[in-house]
């Protein structure tokens, strides 16, 4: 059921090994992501400053971790909207999509936080050990690496939404009005992972280095799953928690090990990946609701010779959504932990449709691999989407 790693988490893993062989080499890497009908990097974002990157930062070449992020004074976060990223107007399912990674960008806040963070509390609350768990001691410390950064980030970079006390003890969320203790926190590196749940949308997993410089699951936050059950990959490396994913198979092993140990410590990139279904790959459809919380996998694997023309079932289109997931990679430079952040973007199917993105969405669906489609369950619901959106 719970079989592996989302595949958009693995395509990154191998487009990363990607980016990092071609930057070696000078090669440009293109953004294969897009808002709208705009590629993605020529899209300023909704948080984004208008002021640029601090030039003496640049000049001595500060690890982007490492820097103070643009501040910003006047922030309402009720008047933004959340990023328009479609990914399916890329032409290949499969495409590398990574580029360096602002500050600015790492931890993204639109007008949907204060509903999200609540949604991520009550299932903290009802889920805890599938939200957020560490395995023992071993990712304690990356952990605490994180915890500091993500506590002093948030205040420097949205000082009306977070504060934090000169002795760094107190931090409060001006939203929600809540008040953390953080020595306390910092006594239960639970506690430490519990706090980022409650206070952004981006789920992490941090993959420490163990003797032999292999990387390995050791913490996480999973508040907002889609058909990844976390738990189960703690204490796992790379290629043990990698799993049939059409495509990826042979892309996924010592190569991609080599490259997240290539990173620099402090060093950010990010990649878009985007979800239809509720298995789990690059993109897919997510049916059944807005709901971000989904721990059960429903690949689909077809018998040998079995025909699969007449497996389509009625969906409620109402119900189904465009999901995306951008993601960024950080490595931390004291532990060497490499963090997953990811965030999560739904879009109603109806909204994709009004946008004049239907026909484009059609056609990502209907060009979709073989295996990919099957894996993807496409034979079970591709004649209503497909109708739906070609209307």
């Amino acid at each position: 059921m719970y079989q592996a790693l989302t595949a958009a988490f693995v395509a990154f893993l191998f487009a990363l090994s990607f980016y990092w062989s071609s930057f070696s080499r000078q090669r440009k890497v293109s953004l294969m992501g897009y808002t709208g009908k705009h590629n993605l990097s020529s899209v300023q974002s909704p948080l984004q400053p208008s002021s640029p990157t601090p030039k003496k930062d640049v000049e001595e070449g500060t690890p982007e971790l490492l820097r103070t992020a643009s501040q910003l004074v006047r922030f309402d976060y009720q008047s933004v909207k959340p990023i328009p990223y479609r990914p399916f107007l890329s032409q290949h399912h499969l495409s590398i999509g990574i580029s360096k990674c602002t500050k600015e960008d790492w931890i993204q806040i639109d007008r949907q936080y204060l509903d999200r963070v609540t949604e991520r509390k009550k299932n903290l609350e009802t889920y805890p050990d599938t939200c957020h768990a560490i395995n023992s001691n071993f990712g304690a410390n990356a952990i605490t690496e994180l915890f500091e950064k993500i506590v002093d980030h948030l205040p420097a970079r949205f000082p009306t939404m977070f504060a934090l006390d000169a002795g760094k003890c107190v931090f409060q969320n001006r939203v929600t009005g809540v008040q953390y203790n953080l020595e306390e926190c910092r006594n239960e590196p639970r506690q430490m992972l519990r706090l980022l749940a409650e206070n952004v949308e981006e789920d992490f997993y941090l993959m420490c280095p163990d003797n032999e410089g292999v990387f390995v699951m050791q913490g996480f936050v999973s508040c907002f799953t889609n058909s990844f059950f976390a738990p189960g990959k703690l204490g796992l490396s790379m290629k043990d928690i990698h799993g049939p994913v059409p495509d990826l198979e042979n892309k996924i092993g010592k190569g991609i090990n080599h490259s997240m140990k290539s990173m620099r410590g402090g060093s950010m990139v990010q990649r878009m990946g985007a979800k239809l279904t509720k298995s789990p790959m690059q993109w897919s459809l997510q049916f059944c609701g807005p709901d971000l919380f989904r721990t059960g996998g429903n690949n689909f694997y077809p018998d040998p010779g079995q025909d699969v023309d007449d497996l389509s079932e009625p969906q409620d289109l109402d119900a189904c959504y465009l999901r995306v997931e951008r993601q960024s990679l950080v490595r931390l430079p004291d532990t060497k932990a490499i963090v997953f952040c990811v965030r999560h973007y739904i879009t109603p199917l109806e909204e994709i449709k009004r946008e004049g993105n239907g026909q484009h969405l059609a056609d990502a669906v209907q060009s979709m691999p073989e295996k990919l489609g099957y894996y993807k369950r496409r034979p079970f619901w591709q004649r209503d989407v497909e109708r739906f959106l070609r209307a």
